[in-house]
């Protein structure tokens, strides 16, 4: 297949070999790899494309000879009686007789309105409707992986978190603790302080599944063993901002859909042009070589043998079928209207979901850009309520507000970032550059 070749093949020995050593350090690049070789929708769509190159061949049009062999053996038994002109007589009883004809039939159609040209053209737009497919398919198993790659990065940054915080709460534990020694404040705060280090555990403790199935759906996508081992190891920060106008150009000559509406095109095109050609005449050449050979009890004749060669042609025309060429040839010109049509709507659509996407895009990375400076804050302000709590100028539920404030802060940055990255994987796969 052309465009799983184009992989590097060195790139997965390394992959492969890095799994004996322990557990494979994966990148989304090699992720794209593994799928476009393993993944089983890709596999199916490879299998369908070499189906269509396999009906793509001149015989399949119609512009090779057709040559027939054929053997027929007929034998009777009869009980005859005969009374010939003379007054003779000649009666047998189980007479038997056999025939043995065989021959082989050559049929060539020469010319037929050019109806096998464009056959053979058409044949050739569905192989490469065959290879767009296998090219959509790709693209929507990478846009897949790559959803499912940054599902596992973002609950691995999830976890980093939330083993910092599980860290915060031990130690906000202990001061409250030191508190209550001195006397300096109620158990209620070492009480407050214990619950939201549960809180805080369990909510790792779920990431920790989360982070489980997320890697689960990811080997899925791979085609991998389901005891495959990796981790991660791209980031969650987007890109440079991406054009649109630029976007559009590439999406124009490279956007899958559109590229098969055209082909679809040329299909119904070609298919008007079979039609068409049915109003010409048809024009065959015919030869073959044929063997018989009879014997008989009875009758007249008690053996025959013959054998030989025959050549020639016919031409057929038709003439009147009830107007059914006409009708055909009508509805295949709606038929390619329709297809004008659609490619018109494709393109249509194309623009406004590139739009969309590209303002959710802008959206995204904008949310990323204030909460980075809004994580600022909120770590300042935790760390500042941080020592205050240590000097005994705020009670430990004020750090903990300030401490769930900051968590929130986090995973809405890593949410930014993660919806950036989902936004640029939409726009490259839109922009038909997310297969190369």
């Amino acid at each position: 297949m052309k465009l799983q070749n184009k992989y590097s093949f060195f790139i997965l020995l390394l992959l492969l070999a890095s799994q004996v050593l322990g557990q494979t350090n994966l990148s989304m690049q090699q992720a794209f790899e593994l799928a476009l070789q393993n993944n089983y929708s890709i596999q199916i769509a490879s299998n369908e494309l070499d189906i269509s190159k396999r009906n793509n061949v001149i015989g399949n049009a119609g512009m090779l000879p057709a040559i027939v062999g054929t053997v027929n053996q007929d034998n009777q038994v009869l009980d005859t009686k005969q009374t010939f002109l003379s007054g003779a007589e000649n009666n047998k009883t189980g007479a038997k007789s056999n025939q043995l004809n065989a021959g082989v039939e050559l049929n060539w159609t020469l010319f037929n309105g050019m109806k096998m040209f464009a056959t053979k053209n058409r044949l050739a737009e569905l192989e490469a409707i065959g290879e767009k497919r296998l090219r959509q398919q790709m693209e929507t198993t990478l846009s897949r992986v790559a959803k499912s790659y940054l599902d596992v990065v973002l609950v691995k940054e999830q976890l980093k978190s939330g083993k910092e915080f599980i860290s915060i709460s031990e130690k906000r534990l202990d001061v409250a603790k030191s508190k209550l020694l001195a006397g300096k404040s109620p158990k209620s705060e070492v009480l407050n302080a214990m619950v939201n280090l549960n809180s805080d555990i369990a909510a790792y403790k779920r990431l920790e599944t989360q982070l489980k199935n997320s890697k689960l759906s990811l080997v899925q996508q791979l085609g991998m063993p389901i005891n495959y081992s990796f981790d991660v190891s791209d980031s969650l920060s987007p890109e440079t901002k991406l054009s649109l106008e630029e976007l559009k150009s590439l999406a124009t000559q490279n956007n899958t859909g559109i590229q098969l509406a055209k082909l679809n095109q040329e299909v119904a095109m070609n298919q008007l042009r079979e039609i068409r050609a049915e109003r010409y005449p048809s024009l065959q050449f015919k030869s073959g070589y044929n063997i018989s050979q009879q014997q008989s009890q009875a009758g007249f004749l008690q053996s025959s043998n013959t054998n030989g060669f025959h050549y020639g042609a016919g031409l057929n025309l038709n003439i009147f079928n009830g107007f059914d060429v006409d009708r055909r040839v009508t509805n295949s010109r709606i038929s390619f209207k329709n297809t004008d049509l659609l490619l018109k709507d494709s393109l249509l659509k194309l623009e406004v979901a590139l739009t969309q996407a590209y303002n959710v895009y802008l959206t995204n990375l904008d949310l990323y850009q204030f909460e980075q400076n809004n994580l600022d804050v909120a770590r300042q302000n935790f760390e500042i309520s941080r020592d205050q709590n240590d000097q005994g100028m705020i009670s430990s539920n004020d750090l903990r507000i300030a401490q769930v404030n900051y968590l929130q802060n986090v995973n809405r940055l890593l949410v930014a970032a993660y919806d950036s990255k989902i936004s640029e994987v939409e726009l490259k796969r839109l922009a038909g550059t997310l297969v190369k």
